[in-house]
C-alpha cells in the first residue's frame, strides 16, 4: 500500500479546514452532511487520527446527524461562541542587550489568541460543552501565542470539556471546567480552567439578598508511582441590592491544596514560589517550601447613579496563605472601573493597584499578565472602547516590580513597563 505523504497532509496545517468543515456540517442540509462527513473522515485518517478531532467528531457528528432530521427544533439547542484577539505588546527590560547580556532592552512582540466553543443541551437537566483554544497545552495560564519562530503553525488544544447537571438551583459540573469561583487575577488567572468536579447551589432570594454556595475538587496532578496532588475549595457569595442604583457583592473562599510531588511540574508551573529539596527513596526532589491553604476575600460595589453609560465599580481582593512557612504570605488588590464595554460606542476606564507576597498564592494558577506571578507590586491602567458591534479596542499599561528583593542577589528593582494594544472580536 502506498504511504500517505504526511508533509502534504500535515494535521496542524489542516486545522482551519477541519474547523470550517465542522461548522459547515451543523449548518448544512442532511444530504450535504454525508458529503462533508466523508471529507472529514478522509482528512482525519490522512492526518494519522489526531485525538482532538476524533473526540470532536465522535461527540458532535452523530448527535447532529440524528438531530438533523428536525433542524428547526435542534439548532437552538446547539450553541456556538468564540473570540479572536490580536495584540501588540512592548515590555521594557525584557531582552538581553547584544553587547552586554546584563543590560536588558525592550521586547516587542505580536500575540494572537483564538477560542471557539460548542455546547449542546442534551435534555432539560444535562448540558455538554467543549472549547478549543490556541496556546501551549502545558501552560494552563494562557491561550496566547507569540508570532514568529520562522512562521511555524500555531498549537491548538482542548481548553474545556465538561458535562453540567442543573436542577432547582443546583449545578454540578465535571471534566475540564470553567472556574466556578468569583475571582480576580490576584489568585486565579482568567485562563485557568480546573480539572475535576464542582457543585454550586443558588439559595432562593430573600427580598433583596441572594446567596450562592460553591464547592470544587480539583485534580492538580495524577501520577502512577507518586502520590496524587489535589485541591478542595469552597466559596460563599452574597449579593445585596441596596437600591436600584447600588449593588454590593461579597465572596469568601478557602482553598486547601495538597501538593505531594512536583514530578510533572516545570519552571512554568512552580514560577515564583519558594522551593526546597526533600529526600525520597534515595533521590532528591524539589518541593514547595510552603503548604497552600488560602483564605480569599472579595468585595465589590456597583453604583449606577452617575450615568447609565458610566457605572462605577469598586472591587477589592485580599488573600492570605495560612500554610506558608515564610512571612511573605498575603496580598491585596484594589480596582476602580468607570463605564462599560458591552455595546457599540461604550467606553470603560480602569485603574488597579496590587501588592502580592511570594508565597501568598499558588503561583502556578495566578496572574500571568506580567513576568511576575507573585512577589510583585503593580499598577494597571486600562481603556476599552467598543468601536463596532462585537469589536473592542483596548489599551492596557502594567507598571510593576518585585515586592521584595534579596539584598544578597544585588538585583535592580526598578519598575518595568508593559504596554498592550488589543483588538478583540467576539462571535
Amino acid at each position: 500500500m502506498r504511504k500517505i505523504n504526511t508533509e502534504i497532509l500535515n494535521f496542524d496545517r489542516m486545522i482551519p479546514s477541519l474547523l470550517l468543515l465542522t461548522w459547515a456540517f451543523f449548518l448544512a442540509s442532511n444530504d450535504t452532511r454525508f458529503i462533508l462527513l466523508a471529507v472529514w473522515a478522509f482528512l482525519i485518517a490522512a492526518s494519522q487520527m489526531k485525538e482532538l478531532f476524533i473526540m470532536l467528531s465522535v461527540l458532535f457528528i452523530p448527535v447532529a446527524m440524528v438531530r438533523g432530521q428536525d433542524q428547526s427544533s435542534a439548532l437552538p439547542k446547539l450553541k456556538f461562541n468564540g473570540d479572536f484577539r490580536l495584540r501588540f505588546e512592548n515590555t521594557t527590560k525584557q531582552e538581553p542587550n547584544s553587547v552586554n547580556p546584563d543590560i536588558l532592552e525592550s521586547r516587542f512582540r505580536e500575540v494572537v489568541r483564538f477560542r471557539a466553543g460548542l455546547s449542546s443541551q442534551i435534555n432539560d437537566k444535562i448540558n455538554f460543552g467543549v472549547r478549543v483554544a490556541t496556546g501551549s497545552p502545558d501552560d494552563p495560564n494562557t491561550a496566547d501565542v507569540t508570532l514568529g519562530n520562522f512562521v511555524d503553525d500555531l498549537a491548538i488544544s482542548l481548553d474545556q470539556v465538561y458535562l453540567e447537571y442543573y436542577s432547582n438551583g443546583l449545578l454540578v459540573s465535571g471534566g475540564k471546567i470553567k472556574n466556578p469561583f468569583m475571582s480576580t487575577d490576584l489568585v486565579w488567572d482568567g485562563d485557568v480552567n480546573p480539572q475535576g468536579v464542582s457543585a454550586s447551589y443558588s439559595v432562593p432570594s430573600q427580598g433583596n439578598v441572594a446567596a450562592k454556595v460553591i464547592g470544587l475538587y480539583s485534580i492538580v496532578d495524577e501520577a502512577t508511582i507518586y502520590p496524587d496532588s489535589y485541591m478542595w475549595g469552597g466559596q460563599v457569595q452574597l449579593a445585596l441590592t441596596a437600591s436600584p442604583d447600588l449593588g454590593i457583592t461579597l465572596a469568601g473562599g478557602f482553598y486547601d491544596y495538597t501538593i505531594k510531588n512536583l514530578s510533572h511540574a516545570d519552571a512554568g508551573d512552580t514560577r515564583s514560589n519558594y522551593l526546597t529539596t526533600v529526600s525520597n527513596g534515595g533521590s532528591v526532589q524539589s518541593m514547595y517550601l510552603s503548604d497552600f491553604n488560602l483564605i480569599d476575600i472579595i468585595g465589590m460595589v456597583d453604583y449606577r447613579g452617575f450615568s447609565e453609560k458610566y457605572p462605577l465599580r469598586v472591587r477589592a481582593n485580599f488573600v492570605k496563605n495560612n500554610g506558608a512557612e515564610v512571612d511573605e504570605d498575603s496580598g491585596y488588590m484594589l480596582d476602580l472601573f468607570l463605564g462599560r464595554a458591552s455595546v457599540r460606542n461604550n467606553l470603560r476606564f480602569q485603574y488597579g493597584y496590587a501588592k502580592l507576597e511570594t508565597d501568598a498564592v499558588l503561583a502556578a494558577f495566578s496572574n500571568d499578565n506580567t513576568t511576575l506571578a507573585s512577589n510583585y507590586e503593580q499598577h494597571t491602567v486600562s481603556v476599552d472602547y467598543v468601536v463596532l458591534d462585537n469589536t473592542t479596542l483596548n489599551l492596557t499599561w502594567y507598571y510593576f516590580r518585585r515586592n521584595k528583593v534579596d539584598p544578597a542577589l544585588e538585583l535592580d528593582n526598578d519598575f518595568i513597563s508593559r504596554i498592550r494594544l488589543n483588538a478583540v472580536v467576539g462571535f
